[in-house]
C-alpha cells in the first residue's frame, strides 16, 4: 500500500519536471513499473531510452539524472517518509506522529515499514539536553525524536531527526520526505469521499482530520496500532481511486502535488550533496535561504516561524496576518516594524478529547532577520517583553538572527505582538535605491494576510508560498 503512495509519488515527480517536455506518460511506464515492483532488469535499459527523449531539454535531464542515486542503483538506499499534522504546529510543519521506512536496490523499491514515533523514540537511552522551550512548556529535561524538528531550516532538523532515528535502533537514511496533511486534504478534493466498509464511515476532506486524529488519540498506549490500521485501510482505497484516474486526471494529480512542493508543504532532505544541490534549487528542500547584503541596494529578509507547545491542536483554530512597515530614518538607517496579529477562534478552552482540538494556543514564536539588525524590541499588546524573556539566536552561516519568545493566545482572544528593530544603510539623497525583500513561508501554515509598506509602495497578498518583493525607495 505504501508502496503504491511511493511509486506514484516518484512517477508524477517525473510527470511534473517533464511535463514542459511533450513527452506522453507512455514513455515513463517502463521505467516506472521497474522501479516501484522491484524488477529493476532492465532498469539501464529503460532508464537510457528516457534519457535519450529528453536529452534536448537539458534542465530536465539534469533532474532525471537523479534517478540512479535515488533508487539505489549503485548502492542500497533507505529514506524515511515523516508524517507530520500540523494541526499541532511545529517549525517543520507539523509534530511528527509516525513515518514510513522505505528501502531500494538496485533501482527497485523493496521493504516499506511504518511506525509509531513512539517506538524508536522509547529505545533511546541516555540524556540529551532539549532547547530551553520545549524545557520551559513541557517541564521536562530531555530532548525526543518527537520533537527533534525544532530547526525552522529542514535539512538541519532531518540531520537531527536522523540522529534520533540512530540512537532508536532505526537505520542510517540517505534521505527523509516531510509530508503535512494538506497533501491529504487535496488529494480528496481530486478523489471524491473514500468509503471505508469495514469502519462504516465516509472520509473527505471535511472529516478526515478529525476521524484520523480520533483513532489517533482514542484510548491510546505505546504500541497501540488503531491508528495505522485505519490510515492503512483509507490509503489502501485512495490508491485504488487514484491508480484509475485517467491522463488527463493523472496530470491534475502531478499539479497537486507540485503545489504542496511550491507550498512547503512537501519538504525533502537528500544526503547526496549533487541530488541535495539540486532539490534546493528548485526550492523543495525546505531550508532557510542564505541571506546576501546588497553593495549597491537593499536586501532584507524575514521568516515568521511558529511552534504550538501547548499539546494540542489547537492551530485548527488560529489565523494570523502579518504587517510590516519600514521607515527611513536617515541615509545610513531604517526602522522596520513588524506587526503580527493573532485570533484563537477555539469554542474550547480545554482541549477537546479525543481529538485535542482547540484549546488556549501556547505559540513559541521566532522572528528572523538579517544578522545586521540591531536595537531589536519586542512587545505583546504594548506591553514590552524583557530581555530575560526573548531567546536571541545567531545563525551565522546564513548571516541571519533571530528573537523567540513566548505568545499564549487563550481561546476566544486575539494577541498583537510588535517587533521593531534598526538596520544599518547607504542611501543617497534624491537618488532611488533597489529593496528587495525575502519573505518566507512556514510549512504547515496554508497561507496569511501580509502588507509591506515602505516610502512609495505597498505590497499586500495572500502568501501562500515563499516570495521576493522588489521596490525602488527614494530618499529625499
Amino acid at each position: 500500500m505504501i508502496r503504491k503512495i511511493f511509486g506514484i509519488f516518484i512517477l508524477l515527480l517525473l510527470v511534473i519536471l517533464l511535463g514542459q517536455t511533450g513527452l506522453a506518460l507512455k514513455s515513463l511506464k517502463n521505467l516506472y513499473v521497474g522501479i516501484i515492483t522491484n524488477q529493476p532488469a532492465g532498469f539501464d535499459r529503460d532508464y537510457q531510452a528516457l534519457r535519450k527523449k529528453i536529452k534536448p531539454w537539458g534542465g530536465a535531464l539534469n533532474l532525471i539524472d537523479l534517478i540512479p542515486e535515488i533508487t539505489g542503483r549503485n548502492s542500497p538506499k533507505t529514506y524515511y517518509v515523516l508524517l507530520q499534522n500540523n494541526m499541532e504546529l511545529r517549525p517543520t510543519g507539523g509534530f511528527m506522529g509516525s513515518y514510513a521506512k522505505i528501502k531500494f536496490e538496485n533501482g527497485g523499491m523493496g521493504e516499506i515499514i511504518v511506525q509509531d514515533i513512539y517506538v524508536p523514540d522509547g529505545q533511546i537511552a541516555g540524556h540529551v539536553d532539549p532547547p530551553v522551550p520545549i524545557q520551559m512548556a513541557f517541564k521536562q529535561g530531555w530532548f525526543r525524536l518527537r520533537d527533534a524538528n525544532w530547526d525552522p531550516d529542514f535539512p538541519t532538523s532531518a540531520q537531527t531527526v536522523s540522529w534520533f532515528f540512530e540512537k532508536g535502533n532505526e537505520e542510517k537514511a540517505e534521505g527523509m520526505i516531510a509530508v503535512n496533511l494538506n497533501l491529504v486534504e487535496d488529494l480528496f478534493d481530486l478523489t471524491g469521499p473514500i468509503d471505508l466498509v469495514d469502519y462504516g464511515l465516509k472520509v473527505d476532506s471535511e472529516n478526515f482530520y478529525q476521524i484520523a486524529q480520533e483513532y489517533a488519540e482514542k484510548d491510546f498506549f505505546a504500541g497501540s496500532t488503531q491508528k495505522a490500521n485505519i490510515m492503512s485501510a483509507l490509503v489502501k482505497a485512495m490508491i485504488s481511486k487514484l491508480k484509475n484516474l485517467n491522463s488527463k486526471q493523472l496530470l491534475v494529480l502531478a499539479k497537486v502535488i507540485y503545489k504542496n512542493l511550491q507550498e512547503r508543504q512537501v519538504l525533502i532532505y537528500l544526503s547526496d550533496p549533487k541530488s541535495a544541490d539540486i532539490v534546493k534549487k528548485l526550492g523543495w528542500d525546505g531550508s532557510m535561504k542564505k541571506f546576501t547584503p546588497s553593495e549597491k541596494g537593499l536586501n532584507d529578509y524575514f521568516y515568521l516561524v511558529e511552534a504550538n507547545l501547548g499539546v494540542n491542536k489547537a492551530n485548527l483554530y488560529v489565523q494570523r496576518k502579518v504587517e510590516q512597515e519600514m521607515v527611513i530614518l536617515d541615509t545610513n538607517s531604517i526602522q522596520k516594524r513588524t506587526k503580527i496579529y493573532f485570533k484563537n477562534e477555539s469554542k474550547y478552552f480545554t482541549p477537546v478529547k479525543p481529538g485535542f482540538w482547540g484549546g488556549d494556543y501556547v505559540n513559541f514564536l521566532r522572528v528572523y532577520f538579517p544578522s545586521s539588525a540591531r536595537e531589536i524590541s519586542v512587545n505583546i499588546d504594548g506591553k514590552g517583553i524583557g530581555e530575560k524573556e526573548l531567546f536571541f539566536e545567531e545563525k551565522k552561516d546564513l548571516n541571519l538572527q533571530g528573537v523567540g519568545f513566548f505568545v499564549e493566545v487563550p481561546a476566544k482572544s486575539e494577541k498583537e505582538v510588535t517587533v521593531v528593530y534598526k538596520m544599518p544603510v547607504d542611501f543617497l539623497l534624491g537618488k532611488k535605491t533597489d529593496y528587495i525583500l525575502t519573505v518566507q513561508k512556514q510549512p504547515g501554515i496554508e497561507q496569511f494576510p501580509y502588507k509591506l509598506t515602505i516610502p512609495g509602495f505597498v505590497f499586500e497578498k495572500q502568501l501562500r508560498r515563499d516570495t521576493e518583493i522588489k521596490a525602488k525607495i527614494l530618499y529625499n
